[in-house]
């Protein structure tokens, strides 16, 4: 078995040898380089080839938060853990905010193996789902280019409708001879039961042209998906005409499909990995994001619009990633320090997410989903209008959700109590326009988790 490779910011020997000596012990196979100074830590990372960073916080002449600022710089896929003799709470709390992996003090060397199993394990899921984000980004790229370098349909018609001219592409796309098509009108190649038809038309009249998608009819009867961009125009002799430029996007269409399954897959992942670190509330994402999709339909919310925020619900504690697992999972109250800890949680998730190109605002959702319409959440204390209303609605069916079900700490304490919360606070810890649909669905809509 490969050996971890370990770069150690440590300036005495005694304790990387105490660390070589620990991971094996629990079955890690290593090899360390130690390094003490910023000069050779930053040669390190520019040369590479390391797993994990583990360093300690306080050197002679160096700190180990500038290097964790490196490290971020150079190798920011690379875990990083500080295992230092001293380290307050404050400084644990800010380290954990600036990028680092975990802290294990000296004193508790019990935590280090399993620290760096589980810090190389989200390490690798990290890297896993950048990969398929690029695949994913290399594969929409390629599918673009088949249409920009393609030939597209193209016809031009008079106002009632009479088609003027077409050309063979326009002719192999609807299956006609270019005679036949100049004997038809436009209403028999488009489907004029399409909703989308009539006000298509109606732009076009008001602004001269129009772009969006219509539904087509083939001569055989068949029906094919179009992207449309069409202009009016008046030729040399001052008649009014039509353009129409037509695109076939049958097959962006299923590749559109295939792309939402492939992304709906690697959000999936993602909860799960959640949800392993954190059995106690497993399910809850599914049930937060269940409930956060029924609101937003309730009110009257787009498709699009709704799914953006199941997929955020989906993975709105994805920051918990970062929390040590015997925080998640502590069957007490939590102490103070214990509790900011769990309160890194959202920037953690806005962290992990930001850089994928979602079409919706996913990473924000994530980010301000413990905040409150009067200031009094986390992490950044918005209030009102300053909080995306999706993390609105995602904010309401957490908490429902929450107080309902179970908790290590303590039972669940069922559905009317967590609605009684929502109901009481209304209008100042949650939207008041949220929450009125969130109580409609439960008390009229007869909505259950399932």
């Amino acid at each position: 078995m490969k050996k971890l490779r370990i770069l150690n910011l440590e300036d005495n020997p005694n304790d990387s040898d105490l660390i070589k000596e620990m991971l094996e012990d629990g079955g890690i196979e290593c090899e360390i380089t130690r390094v003490e100074t910023e000069k050779d830590f930053l040669a390190a990372c520019v040369k590479g080839g390391f797993d994990i960073v583990l360093a300690d916080f306080n050197l002679p002449t160096y700190d180990g938060l500038s290097a964790l600022e490196i490290a971020r710089e150079r190798c920011p896929d690379l875990p990083f853990i500080f295992v230092s003799g001293k380290m307050g709470e404050e400084t644990a709390i800010e380290s954990l905010k600036s990028g680092a992996t975990d802290y294990i003090l000296k004193n508790n060397f019990k935590r280090l193996v399993p620290s760096v199993r589980r810090a190389l394990k989200e390490a690798k899921l990290i890297i896993e789902r950048k990969q398929t984000e690029k695949s994913l980004r290399e594969s929409e790229e390629r599918h673009r280019m088949l249409f920009e370098n393609s030939m597209d349909a193209i016809m031009l018609t008079i106002p009632d409708g009479r088609i003027l001219n077409a050309n063979q592409e326009a002719c192999r796309m609807l299956g006609y001879t270019k005679n036949e098509l100049t004997e038809i009108t436009r209403d028999e190649i488009i489907d004029n039961n399409d909703p989308r038809l009539i006000p298509a038309l109606e732009e076009r009249s008001r602004t001269g042209m129009f772009k969006g998608e219509l539904t087509f009819v083939r001569k055989d009867g068949t029906r094919l998906p179009c992207e449309i961009s069409s202009v009016i125009f008046k030729d040399g002799d001052g008649n009014v005409r039509n353009s129409m430029i037509i695109r076939d996007i049958t097959e962006r269409k299923q590749k559109d499909e295939i792309l939402r399954k492939s992304i709906s897959g690697i959000i999936q992942a993602m909860a799960l990995t959640v949800e392993t670190r954190d059995p106690y509330t497993s399910g809850h994402q599914i049930r937060v994001a269940e409930l956060a999709e029924a609101i937003a339909i309730r009110m009257n919310f787009t498709p699009h619009q709704v799914e953006g925020i199941k997929i955020a619900a989906s993975i709105h504690d994805i920051g918990k990633l970062t929390v040590p697992a015997e925080i998640l999972s502590k069957p007490s109250k939590l102490s103070d320090i214990e509790f900011q800890l769990i309160q890194v949680h959202p920037e953690a998730g806005y962290n992990i997410v930001k850089d994928i190109e979602f079409p919706w605002p996913i990473a924000d959702m994530i980010m301000q989903h413990h905040e409150r319409m009067d200031g009094s959440g986390y992490p950044k204390g918005l209030k009102g209008g300053e909080i995306l209303l999706d993390a609105r609605i995602l904010a309401v069916a957490d908490v429902v959700e929450a107080i309902a079900s179970h908790r290590p700490y303590r039972p669940a304490y069922g559905i009317d109590v967590a609605l009684k919360e929502i109901s009481d606070k209304n209008g100042i810890l949650y939207d008041a326009a949220v929450v009125d649909a969130c109580l409609n669905l439960f008390k009229d809509k007869g909505f259950k988790f399932e």
